[in-house]
């Protein structure tokens, strides 16, 4: 994957423009076309990338704006915003950013006002809100669900709790197939840890609502035990430490896995390798607090030293009215709840049901809105890294306090 994604109609004008068939100029200040044209920052690769590229004719024809659409690696796409926006540039009038970076880049990008954020999925609106202020429109959030081997596993022993996943994953074993994965890789180890935490009771990742770090209370203690002990048994693969997502999902394709807790696209990934008569998907498991889960939302913002801000609004508004397109997308994920609900009455589409009710717990909350996070996250690699390698996890909960604490917000 928290509610901070944001849900809203089309604008009045554009809206007056579809129902004449006139264009709505692009007017802008300063920009060496004259205007009409804006320029998107997207991920390379992406459902960005090609939903931005798709709609760029209509959106010319309805408005008489061109969209320059500028696509660049994922590695490279905070460094190039870094660096434009300490340079007083405006290079992009809208970038595509993940969730992570909004707190980094939030005196930079325009507020959005008076939107209507209720199609919002369940955690949107709170993780794209900093300071009272929404700043961006939704694209898609992703959330870890249960995928499952439904040819293996009858639809009355698919497990719920912790107790009840353990269980069958040391049921499920053979000499040719683990029960499950654990994740002990980068970031993916990170957003399982911090899954765990949410389902044993943890009140606000990281830190508590007063602001402080709040990582050796019992949830994360819990969260880490879990882990330590799934990775140790049998059932799961010995190199917990170099299993990731994409590791995980490729035993899951070659029969080599039972079930796995992973990111929501990865349900429609494996049915389309293994066949729908063989995948399944439920929400996500519960601890000793309930369902609950991270999210992974992106966000579409307007830069506020942009020269064309109104068109670059109009854009955000229009590609959000739009957002049911990523649905055709080969990841099958969005943002808006509508859009969830419609294409999960389709055959193939079943995980989008299993986020929603796993993003309607009240166990399921965004990581902290903080500038630092990208350090923060260096350090929690670590604190699941040593853990799964043997250490202490009393002991390395202590030690990463203070670090983070050290790090600041």
């Amino acid at each position: 994957m928290r509610k901070k994604i944001v849900n809203s109609l089309i604008t009045a004008t554009v809206i007056g423009s579809m129902l004449t068939g006139m264009a709505v100029p692009c007017f802008a200040g300063g920009k060496k076309d004259g205007g009409n044209s804006i320029t998107v920052l997207v991920e390379s690769g992406s459902p960005a990338e090609a939903l931005a590229n798709n709609t760029a004719a209509d959106f010319e024809k309805e408005t008489g704006c061109k969209v320059v659409v500028d696509a660049v690696a994922y590695t490279g796409m905070y460094d190039k915003l870094s660096t434009e926006i300490k340079a007083g540039q405006t290079a992009h009038d809208v970038a595509c950013m993940d969730f992570v970076w909004l707190a980094a880049f939030a005196d930079a990008i325009e507020p959005i006002t008076d939107a209507d954020t209720s199609d919002f999925l369940p955690t949107l609106e709170e993780s794209g809100t900093i300071d009272g202020n929404l700043l961006g429109y939704p694209m898609w959030v992703n959330a870890k669900i249960l995928i499952y081997r439904k040819d293996l596993i009858p639809e009355d022993k698919v497990p719920k709790t912790w107790d009840e996943y353990k269980a069958l994953a040391k049921e499920m074993k053979t000499d040719d197939m683990y029960g499950t994965t654990v994740f002990g890789s980068g970031s993916d180890a990170v957003c399982s840890f911090l899954d765990f935490a949410c389902q044993a009771g943890a009140d606000g990742l990281v830190y508590d609502k007063d602001g402080n770090v709040n990582i050796t209370d019992q949830p994360y203690v819990d969260a880490l035990d879990f882990m330590v002990e799934m990775a140790n048994e049998d059932c799961t693969p010995s190199d917990s430490l170099a299993t990731a997502s994409t590791e995980s999902q490729e035993l899951f394709n070659n029969g080599k896995v039972a079930m796995q807790l992973n990111w929501s696209h990865q349900y429609p990934a494996a049915v389309e390798a293994l066949g729908a008569d063989k995948v399944g998907c439920a929400p996500m498991i519960a601890g000793s607090a309930g369902v609950g889960a991270t999210t992974g939302p992106w966000y579409e913002c307007v830069m506020k030293n942009s020269e064309n801000k109104d068109m670059a609004l109009k854009y955000v508004e229009y590609m959000y009215d739009h957002n049911a397109d990523y649905m055709n997308g080969t990841l099958k994920i969005a943002g808006r709840t509508s859009v969830y609900e419609e294409a999960g009455k389709e055959a193939g589409n079943e995980h989008t049901t299993a986020v929603l009710d796993t993003l309607n717990e009240k166990q399921s909350q965004p990581r902290p809105m903080i500038s630092t996070w990208s350090q923060v996250e260096q350090v929690l690699t670590g604190v699941v890294e040593s853990c799964l390698g043997g250490a202490d996890v009393k002991e390395t909960l202590e030690s990463a306090k203070e670090e983070i604490e050290a790090i600041g917000k």
